[in-house]
């Protein structure tokens, strides 16, 4: 293992430990969701931390209810990022300089974009947190 890989390493291994005590500091303070606060719509990420605790306490199907697109679409993010690091520390070519990438981002740009629309029309509660 080269020098260069170590470091590169070593800089996965701070990044992803700094993610984790941010998103383990935002799991614990628990902040309101500013757009639902001041404009009484759900925004695209709300019941993110009821999903989580519904996952941590092993009931899928209620952690699903509480956002069915970030159900699905964090998992796939964790594995696109998985694949980054490879890429990082193997020193190639970034995943999301790729052609392929653009059309998969705009993709789920535009599905997350109508998700958070629909989840607050009438006839489409169930788009909602429970």
């Amino acid at each position: 293992m080269t020098p260069e890989t170590q470091k590169r390493i070593f800089r996965v291994v701070l990044v992803f430990l700094a993610l984790s005590a941010a998103a383990g500091l935002l799991f614990w303070l628990r902040p309101p969701c500013l757009i639902l606060e001041t404009t009484g719509y759900y925004c695209g990420a709300c019941g993110v931390t009821r999903m989580v605790e519904e996952l941590l306490e092993g009931h899928v199907w209620a952690a699903f209810r509480q956002n069915p697109y970030l159900f699905v679409v964090l998992p796939l993010a964790a594995v696109y990022l998985a694949g980054e690091v490879v890429c990082y520390v193997r020193g190639k070519r970034p995943l999301w300089k790729r052609k392929w990438m653009v059309i998969v981002f705009g993709l789920v740009l535009v599905v997350g974009t109508v998700f958070a629309l629909l989840r607050n029309l009438p006839g489409f509660e169930a788009l909602g947190p429970f």
